[in-house]
């Protein structure tokens, strides 16, 4: 028994003096860590930056506290974050995202004694913004509100100025006018608290916050667009990212060659020259410090090319448009890629190397449709999945309030008949809990409002694309048919491209307009006639009137009479006022109680226009599109030519 005790008791103290050692272990192992951390942040900043040595520090960090996970959640947490924060600098989207996602499982599995909410915040907002640049909006809209409920719970002043300022560079970037607004509110109270403690003390924040804001006023306020400019520059020898040094000298120079100062009309030369060396130094920041892998490295490479087509050096743009491309190619991002193909398709053009031209605008062409096509469905699929997710949390949030509000109820019923003086605070109590519940359906409420605007805008954009890619389709052709020689098929082909005109112009009044809906005729048709008499050069001998009140039509109605009308004007300009004559051409449209809308074609010419008989393509062309709007075709002589129809519209439900 004896020997048994002792046994036992020699097993407990070497278990103890084994615990007590394992915990001096693990506290050298994390110093060390700790160190390894420190030199890879101390290669982030400048003049020291070095990519590969942040890289090595960092796996090495890890790797000492990998083996025990229990023990290093929070720490090994933090690791990721600060390596997914500097992925993203680089813009190594995909492995920055693969990080978080790593750091994040470490922090869930943290006890709740040491988990941090600011740290938390912190995470999900920078993920966030990672998911955001991926263009996975959904994802990004789950993680945004998933750490705006972690800051209900915030109280310091600093605190709220940081929550400030994520809310405004999040609404920021969605582009939409009523996100806008929230925007610059909370940028503006961020950026007032952050002033106050100086930049020396937060220049991280104040680069955020200006940075937002001079996207904010892009095209907006020139006047306040370069303020926060000089804003900017004010704070650059406090940040120590040379990725953000480049960033602002490119917004820089782009901004001294797109807008004159002090009033001026245009930009002179000391300004643009201004401008372009600026843009220059972006570029020899990011070479200075082997930065490849930058979104501003292709975008400062296209700009400078951008300023070679200005000044006719065509050599020197296509240079730097392939510069451009490359670097896009680097980034993965083939769409970018693939809009360089069209400047450079453009630079050849200049040189009148239309073969080369041709070339890369059929690339362009051909890529555009894939692109566009995977980018509206993934788009539309993306929208659908966030109004739904939203809508679905609102309406729980309703039935969550809906619960509490009946429990607070009960609660003040048996306050009152038991204790008045109690009931006073546990009401203030409740209210305050109810408006913190409140404020997070009002911040849920603006996220669905702003999915919703950019599905409006998504749709603009499908219009837009569009209409760009008709221009594509216009331009081949005004290509081949500079190359051909036989008038009638030079005829042709210029009617063939009125034709394409006529349809994108719809696309384009679409777009520009306020409704997406309908098109308004009477511009329109104005726009239209314009392009025909410009295509045959008859604008100084054909006397154009539009006698028609505003008027909108849908689209479907809208195309088939725009193509009505350019044949026949296309007939008139050709055969009613032949060797050159003067004369009008008079267009009517106008909606009749009957639900009948009559048009109306009438020139002052020789007569019989002959488009009525169906004998050219032109003929059979107006024939079917009339039979396609249920209408009829009648053709006076009185004066020349008068052809009219009418179409019998359908019944709106």
């Amino acid at each position: 028994m004896q020997k048994t005790l002792l046994l036992i008791l020699i097993f407990a103290c070497s278990f103890g003096f084994s615990q007590k050692k394992s915990s001096k272990d693990f506290d050298l192992l994390l110093k060390k860590s700790e160190i390894d951390q420190k030199k890879a942040l101390w290669f982030q900043d400048l003049p020291q930056y070095n990519e590969d040595s942040t890289d090595y520090y960092f796996e090495k960090s890890k790797k000492m506290l990998q083996h025990y996970p229990a023990f290093f959640g929070l720490e090994l947490a933090k690791i990721y974050y600060n390596q997914s924060y500097f992925y993203s600098l680089t813009n190594t989207l995909s492995s920055s995202d693969s990080l978080a996602k790593i750091g994040w499982s470490h922090l869930g599995k943290c006890p709740k004694r040491n988990k941090n909410q600011q740290f938390e915040y912190d995470f999900l907002t920078h993920w966030s913004l990672v998911k955001r640049k991926k263009g996975e909006n959904k994802e990004s809209l789950e993680l945004f509100s998933k750490a705006i409920l972690i800051a209900n719970d915030f109280k310091t002043e600093e605190q709220k100025a940081k929550v400030f300022a994520d809310k405004g560079n999040f609404y920021q970037r969605t582009t939409i006018s009523n996100e806008q607004k929230y925007a610059l509110s909370y940028l503006q109270k961020s950026c007032f608290f952050y002033e106050k403690l100086g930049a020396k003390n937060r220049p991280n924040e104040l680069n955020l916050v200006y940075s937002a804001l001079i996207g904010y006023y892009t095209e907006r306020n020139v006047d306040s667009l370069f303020y926060y400019s000089n804003k900017m520059h004010s704070i650059l020898k406090y940040i120590k990212a040379p990725q953000k040094h480049a960033w602002y000298y490119a917004c820089l120079g782009r901004d001294l060659i797109t807008y004159p100062l002090n009033g001026a009309k245009t930009i002179p030369p000391e300004q643009y020259n201004k401008g372009k060396a600026y843009i220059i130094k972006a570029l020899d920041i990011l070479e200075k410090y082997k930065i490849e892998k930058n979104t501003i490295n292709p975008y400062a490479y296209g700009l400078l090319a951008d300023l070679y087509m200005n000044e006719k050096k065509y050599d020197l743009a296509i240079i730097n448009y392939e510069k451009s491309y490359q670097g896009y190619k680097l980034l993965n991002d083939d769409k970018g890629a693939s809009d360089i193909n069209m400047f450079i398709a453009k630079a050849y053009h200049k040189k009148c190397d239309l073969t080369t031209a041709l070339q890369y605008y059929t690339q362009y062409f051909n890529k555009t449709i894939k692109f566009e096509k995977e980018a509206n469905e993934r788009g539309l699929r993306e929208s659908e999945l966030q109004v739904n997710l939203l809508q679905q949390e609102k309406e729980i949030n309703q039935k969550e309030n809906q619960l509490y509000l009946f429990l607070v109820l009960l609660v003040i019923i048996f306050i009152i008949l038991t204790l008045l003086i109690r009931n006073f605070r546990l009401k203030q109590k409740s209210n305050k809990k109810l408006a913190e519940l409140n404020d997070n359906l009002e911040t849920k409420n603006h996220l669905l409002d702003a999915k919703n605007a950019e599905n409006e805008l998504l749709l603009r954009e499908i219009h837009h694309r569009v209409k760009n890619n008709l221009e594509v389709v216009s331009s081949l052709l005004a290509l081949q048919s500079a190359q051909i020689d036989d008038a009638t098929t030079k005829d042709a082909m210029t009617e063939g491209q009125n034709r394409v005109n006529s349809i994108g112009i719809v696309h384009q009044k679409l777009y520009q307009g306020t409704n997406l809906g309908a098109v308004e005729m009477k511009d329109y048709f104005l726009n239209l006639s314009e392009s025909i008499l410009d295509s045959f050069g008859a604008e100084q001998r054909i006397n154009l009137k539009l006698a028609m009140e505003n008027l909108d039509l849908d689209i479907d109605t809208a195309v088939p009479l725009g193509l009505i009308v350019n044949e026949l004007l296309t007939n008139c300009i050709k055969y009613a006022f032949p060797k050159g004559e003067k004369g009008t051409i008079t267009i009517k449209l106008q909606k009749q109680d009957n639900n009948i809308l009559r048009l109306e074609v009438a020139d002052n010419g020789v007569g019989k226009s002959g488009i009525t008989h169906g004998t050219g393509f032109g003929g059979q062309l107006v024939s079917l599109l009339t039979q396609q709007l249920n209408g009829t075709m009648t053709e006076e002589s009185q004066d020349g030519t008068i052809l009219i129809f009418d179409f019998k519209l359908k019944k709106t439900a």
